[in-house]
């Protein structure tokens, strides 16, 4: 497998996520964008802590790319696990000036951010597999 390919596959599926409704509410919904902008400061209240994917999951991307698997692993295993944290968050900022939503449910931005980082997780599974086993060193 070509080392660049689950790298641009996984970077893809997050920059789509980007732009997709990512939380429903109050007749509204927010994208992908603007909580990665915004999504910290739920984690100052104490909402939610998924935003905190984002950065473990770059973390694991650049792991990666530098050809250290187990820890893109570990890194991409962690943001999965992270980012499921959405579904305990219960509302949502709609504006600046802290007019908040109640959330009703979770938009596609939300399922192609965590494929991001199963695409990741995959793509290091794969790799550890198939890398060639070091000899061991007898000790007689």
């Amino acid at each position: 497998m070509k080392l660049y390919v689950p790298l641009i596959a996984s970077a893809l599926a997050y920059v789509v996520a980007l732009f997709l409704p990512a939380l429903y509410g109050g007749g509204s919904h927010v994208i992908g964008f603007v909580l990665l902008v915004l999504g910290w400061v739920q984690s100052h209240h104490g909402e939610c802590y998924a935003w905190f994917a984002n950065p473990v999951f770059l973390a694991g991307f650049f792991a990666f790319a530098l050809r250290r698997f187990k820890v893109a692993l570990c890194c991409a295993a962690l943001a999965c696990l992270i980012g499921l944290d959405t579904f305990r968050a219960t509302v949502f900022s709609l504006n600046e000036a802290g007019n908040d939503v109640a959330i009703e449910h979770v938009g596609a931005a939300f399922y192609v951010w965590e494929l991001s980082f199963v695409v990741l997780l995959l793509a290091c599974i794969r790799m550890l597999s198939t890398a060639a086993p070091t000899p061991r060193a007898d000790r007689g």
